[in-house]
């Protein structure tokens, strides 16, 4: 009786260890860009914009955070166009999603971002991403796979961290380029 037991003990063990692989297939490995110095997930670019003063590029970043931004009031922690610097902290919302496809609702990752602007060039840097908790709950322990708190499921959100900033960097790319002027020759 006791060998039946054993053995249906491990069957079920291999076979919860089989899903566990299996699933862990479905979800690839997080490409979040990891800083070298501060091992936090950090996206930085610097971006050239030819003929473009400090001020031009603070007025555009600016007007694209009031364009991209809801609560702008919220959002802006500070902002100095003398400078040329303007500090944001915004949210991304992360989901479980099911077998079926469904999503719902888990938390919300807070993230700072920082736009600079100098002559010909903007730098943005966004950084510091935390999960909303009572402590501060940094992402990057979602990497860990050692950690006993460690589940697959995290390396979803933080491509879903990474699919929404990416998309917030291309809507800042864009908003940041000259505004098109169109002559009216009739």
């Amino acid at each position: 009786m006791k060998k039946i037991i054993i053995i249906l003990a491990l069957v079920l063990v291999g076979t919860t260890t089989f899903c566990q692989n299996k699933k862990s297939m479905d979800i690839p490995y997080p490409n979040v860009p990891i800083d070298e110095q501060t091992k936090l997930v950090t996206y930085k670019e610097v971006v050239q914009q030819a003929g473009a003063t400090p001020q031009e590029l603070y007025d555009r970043a600016m007007l694209w955070v009031k364009n991209f931004y809801k609560n702008t009031n919220e959002v802006i922690k500070s902002n100095d166009r003398e400078k040329g610097v303007i500090q944001l902290r915004s949210s991304v919302r992360i989901y479980v999603v099911k077998e079926d496809g469904s999503k719902f609702f888990k938390n919300i990752v807070y993230y700072n971002m920082k736009i600079e602007c100098r002559p010909g060039r903007y730098r943005y840097t966004i950084t510091d991403f935390n999960e909303k908790a009572t402590a501060a709950a940094p992402v990057e322990v979602w990497l860990n796979t050692e950690s006993p708190q460690w589940e697959i499921g995290q390396y979803a959100y933080l491509n879903q961290i990474d699919e929404q900033i990416l998309a917030l960097i291309e809507s800042l790319e864009e908003g940041m380029n000259p505004p098109v002027i169109i002559e009216d020759e009739w």
